[in-house]
């Protein structure tokens, strides 16, 4: 029988002091059920959503990204990395979209206007998002934000760091694997923030929010050679992440993560670490609204698989 970590307790800040409300073995598949960011007024949801609105948010959640637990994991220790990996992900069938209208980035208009402030709830089916009659969207689910406890502090799960946090890279979806330094003993994995999809940049402040069952399983191993930021392992690519602020700084942050990567685990020497990323880095602001901004930067898989 798979176990599964509910809805509630919801933790706002990732820490070291948080209950863990859910104890799992390394390579168990386990289930967590997430709660979505708190929404619009009942009266800004269509009457035809209602029911899917009542049964799937709750006006209870206090603030922004609301985590599902506290995870301990057996055997993680500080000096390890925890793998988590995204087996499959059931979304709720109706989700939410909100812009303030403003965005600190754009000062001006047109993103930044008093009168640009808007709502919209929607219907999630079929592997898709229906936007409106006329225009409907490929739902590409993923979870927003994935942390462990920090070491000593409380981290809110509005932020990024070190410890993860909400990173919005869309590429944390079913297939990929989330990998974190642990830095106390148990990780105390925190999950939340699912989207059916989201666009770069988040600029509006939202993805399409909604809730999910997610199926997990975690992995433990020894911390990589010069691992300070979280990495992300997908079938496709794999992507260092991180997070600062002004936009050059968060990149410059990615790409230093994503050498030391190169160089420990695939070989590459100094020297032609550099000049090779010229040629085949990929790289994208996911976030541009939290705290600090959220860069990651890959490369295709296919280019290293002589390498291993």
């Amino acid at each position: 029988m798979i176990r599964r970590q509910g809805p509630s307790p919801l933790y706002y800040e990732a820490s070291p002091n948080n209950r863990p409300t859910l104890r799992v073995e390394p390579g168990e598949v386990f289930e967590v059920v997430t709660q979505m960011n708190r929404g619009p007024d009942i009266s800004a949801v269509p009457r035809d959503l209602r029911d899917d609105w009542s049964r799937h948010h709750s006006y209870e959640v206090e603030r922004a990204n609301p985590s599902s637990g506290a995870i301990r994991v057996r055997g993680a220790e500080p000096g390890m990395v925890i793998d988590v990996v995204i087996e499959d992900m059931e979304l709720a069938p109706v989700g939410y979209a909100t812009f303030a209208g403003n965005n600190r980035l754009f000062p001006s208009t047109p993103v930044t206007a008093s009168d640009l402030a808007a709502a919209r709830v929607v219907r999630i089916c079929e592997g898709h998002v229906i936007w409106d009659r006329g225009l409907t969207i490929p739902a590409r689910p993923m979870v927003g934000m994935v942390a462990v406890a920090p070491a000593h502090e409380a981290q809110s799960t509005v932020r990024v760091g070190h410890w993860g946090g909400n990173m919005d890279v869309q590429e944390v979806g079913p297939g990929a694997r989330v990998r974190l330094v642990v830095n106390v003993p148990g990780a105390l994995l925190h999950i939340g923030d699912v989207h059916a999809v989201q666009g770069d940049g988040e600029i509006g402040g939202t993805g399409v929010e909604t809730s999910a069952r997610l199926r997990l399983r975690v992995e433990l191993t020894q911390r990589p050679e010069g691992m300070i930021w979280p990495r992300i392992v997908t079938p496709d690519h794999i992507f260092a992440v991180a997070a600062d602020r002004p936009a050059e700084s968060a990149f410059r942050l990615a790409v230093g993560e994503l050498i030391r990567w190169l160089q420990a685990d695939y070989g590459f020497e100094p020297r032609e670490t550099v000049l090779l990323l010229s040629q085949i880095l990929e790289a994208r602001a996911t976030q541009v609204v939290n705290p600090t901004i959220t860069y990651v930067a890959g490369v295709r898989q296919e280019l290293l698989l002589g390498l291993l």
